[in-house]
């Protein structure tokens, strides 16, 4: 399985050596994923990657461009490196297990207890405070 920090490293060679161009169009996120062999997923994060690294811009209905980069600061420096308060986006990193099925069925049968499921019905965060 590809990581997505090394396709995203090809992508951005193939834009620093000139072969996709600035104002270039990327192919779909599906016909990435299919080009290169990567789950979709995998090609979501390769766009947010190099998006992160401004490299890439995308356009809601017009789809994702190859910034021109001449004469712009340095991209943003590695995300390990980033302040320890910013968030971390960990809406597509999940666990695959054999017995994911059976156990969130488990799961989510303790949820039909009251007393099991007030406490993660309660507000977090600030909504608590009210």
């Amino acid at each position: 399985m590809k990581d997505y920090r090394s396709v995203a490293d090809t992508v951005a060679a193939e834009i620093g050596a000139g072969r996709l161009k600035a104002g270039e169009r990327l192919p779909t996120q599906r016909e990435f994923a299919r080009q290169y062999g990567i789950a979709n997923s995998t090609a979501t994060r390769v766009y947010q990657e190099l998006a992160r690294r401004g490299l890439t811009e995308g356009h809601v209905g017009r789809g994702t461009f190859v910034r021109d980069t001449s004469g712009t600061a340095a991209p943003p420096a590695p995300a390990l490196s980033e302040p320890a308060g910013s968030r971390i986006d960990l809406e597509l990193n999940y666990p695959v297990v054999p017995e994911q099925a059976e156990l969130l069925a488990a799961g989510l049968g303790g949820l039909l207890r009251p007393e099991r499921l007030e406490p993660v019905l309660r507000p977090v965060g600030a909504a608590a405070a009210l």
